[in-house]
């Protein structure tokens, strides 16, 4: 395929060359003849009108018209196709009647502005058919990149489900239950609930684009207490949630991801364990989530299996943008993980 700048100088010269040819055949029936002067006459319309447009299409790429509505846009063109009128008017004049038929040219208005009309309209349609390739070219673009958007959005959402139910949790949660079946039936029971609880809302939750932060506190609770239950005394918990941050809308399973990661790489390397401490509050009208936990951050060395702080990026790019903000870093000998949810999403 051409690309655009071969296309557009093709179209240039064609339709150009087949202007002067229909003004041409018009002339050679008007005077039944075909002398230097009519072909002189016909290349210089020709080199006129291929130069005036081509000053017209800079001066439409140097000011950036493409970036206008088609209200601000048709100013632009009426006040663009009367300077390009009478640019080549006064050119035509000059070097048709001054310097190849030899007249002693004298402007007329009355002369002159039908000459100047015909071509306004000329470059009229000259830019309707060039503003009308661009925006169909574009329509194109977008649609390419809406498609692209979406495959994107599906991966991200097939990786997403990759990292939400980590099997070594399930096993190890199981492999609690079990211990707990005979030794305390009762706590057993609630680690079977809050189990069946996760598995639960993880499903349903997934299925969802943005929930409130209260429902996703919930999961997070349910999960917390199966991690205790099988740590014990190495895993210490800190919530410090504030009441108005739970009609803010999040996308579903972040927090419990960014918890889950705390926890994996964090206190479940320390042989003294740790501390995880979940915070969410209210500042500048924007959701701040800060987990700390236990451990050191290694940029450096990421697992190929950790989905987690990838998916978790990457959605809140999809959904917000550059609005949002996550970060992670060590902090005063803790892990620090930040996300910054927009006001906008207020419920």
């Amino acid at each position: 395929m051409l690309n655009k700048t071969k296309l557009y100088w093709i179209s240039q010269i064609v339709g150009w060359l087949l202007y002067a040819f229909v003004v041409g055949i018009f002339n050679i029936q008007m005077r039944n003849e075909i002398g230097s002067e009519l072909i002189f006459s016909l290349l210089s319309i020709f080199l006129i009108g291929l130069s005036v447009s081509h000053f017209f299409r800079f001066a439409i790429v140097r000011l950036n018209w493409m970036r206008f509505t088609i209200a601000r846009l048709i100013p632009r063109i009426l006040l663009g196709t009367i300077v390009a009128g009478v640019l080549v008017y006064f050119l035509k004049s000059i070097i048709i009647e001054r310097l190849i038929v030899q007249n002693n040219y004298v402007f007329n208005l009355a002369e002159a502005f039908p000459s100047i009309i015909s071509w306004m309209i000329l470059y009229l349609i000259w830019s309707l058919l060039y503003f009308l390739f661009h925006y169909v070219n574009n329509y194109k673009k977008e649609e390419i990149k809406n498609l692209k958007w979406q495959a994107a959005k599906n991966e991200i959402e097939l990786n997403k489900l990759k990292s939400q139910l980590n099997p070594h949790f399930i096993f190890n949660s199981m492999n609690s239950i079990r211990a707990l079946v005979n030794e305390n039936p009762t706590l057993a029971k609630e680690a079977i609930t809050q189990l069946s609880n996760v598995l639960r809302n993880s499903l349903l939750m997934g299925k969802q684009k943005l929930i409130p932060l209260g429902d996703e506190m919930k999961l997070v609770n349910d999960y917390l207490g199966l991690e205790k239950t099988r740590f014990e005394e190495r895993l210490t918990i800190v919530r410090k949630i504030e009441k108005n941050t739970e009609v803010f809308l999040l996308p579903p399973l972040m927090i419990q991801t960014l918890v889950e990661n705390g926890i994996k790489h964090g206190t479940s390397k320390l042989p003294e364990g740790g501390v995880l401490e979940v915070n969410a509050f209210i500042q500048n009208e924007e959701l701040q989530v800060i987990i700390y936990n236990s451990g050191y951050y290694d940029k450096t060395h990421q697992p190929e299996t950790g989905f987690g702080l990838a998916n978790t990026i990457q959605r809140l790019k999809l959904l917000y943008g550059d609005a949002a903000i996550f970060d992670i870093k060590n902090d005063n000998g803790r892990v620090k993980t930040t996300v910054l949810i927009p006001k906008e999403t207020i419920l």
